[in-house]
């Protein structure tokens, strides 16, 4: 049987987060930290998947949903669930983006993106501490049912004043998120009004110069108030 956290407008929503939920996001991001502790210069994208998922099912995980995204070099420049890791190995100067999607034995999804600066690379250090210091700004807006359309504009106009440019190949910087399914209730992005209860995944995706940096997070919209888990 499914964990019951689908989505539900209004009242019917649960006020906190399942810890199903919250043990399956406290898995995505360990498993992403394993990914960006693996990376020196020379060592592979599929070396590092190869890290996370060793992990993963090191803490008996059941599976993946969808793709483990790594990228370094100009594959860090896209993160989309057709664009596997492959043999492109880390510069002395680079960034490294993984993006890790576990489920629990207990039918749990999670989601986390991470990024890693490697060798003296200042740009991307500021693009990335930029990036993630909007994003949690973003967080901090977040309230109950509020349209997705709302969050994504305020995050873009942010993202804008900051020199970054909006790499997501949908035009969004998130997507709900539920027992089994993603992308129920659409993406957050422009011409999605739909109100925003139950779990999203919230990650801006962008470029400054010639720095792609990505950071991403779950979000249980509750009853009456936004838990960052």
């Amino acid at each position: 049987m499914k964990p019951d956290w689908t989505y539900r407008p209004g009242p019917d929503i649960a006020p906190l987060a399942p810890e199903g939920l919250r043990r399956a996001q406290r898995l995505a991001k360990d498993a992403a930290l394993v990914g960006l502790d693996a990376v020196s210069p020379g060592v592979t994208e599929s070396a590092v998947e190869e890290a996370i998922h060793d992990y993963l099912r090191a803490r008996d995980a059941a599976g993946i949903w969808t793709i483990t995204n790594v990228g370094l070099g100009e594959n860090a420049r896209t993160c989309f669930p057709t664009q596997g890791p492959g043999e492109q190995a880390a510069a002395a100067r680079d960034v490294l983006m993984v993006d890790v999607h576990p489920i629990t034995r207990d039918g749990f999804w999670g989601d986390c993106t991470r990024c890693r600066v490697i060798g003296d690379y200042p740009e991307a250090n500021d693009a990335l501490r930029d990036l993630t210091a909007l994003h949690y700004e973003t967080l901090a807006l977040c309230r109950p049912g509020m349209p997705a359309s709302e969050l994504f504009g305020l995050s873009l106009h942010r993202l804008t004043q900051e020199g970054f440019i909006l790499l997501d190949v949908l035009g969004n910087i998130g997507h709900s998120l539920a027992a089994g399914a993603a992308y129920t209730h659409g993406f957050i992005d422009a011409g999605n009004h739909t109100p925003m209860w139950g779990a999203w995944a919230i990650e801006p995706f962008a470029q400054r110069g010639d720095v792609a940096v990505k950071v991403e997070d779950l979000v249980w919209f509750g009853r009456e108030r936004c838990e960052i888990l």
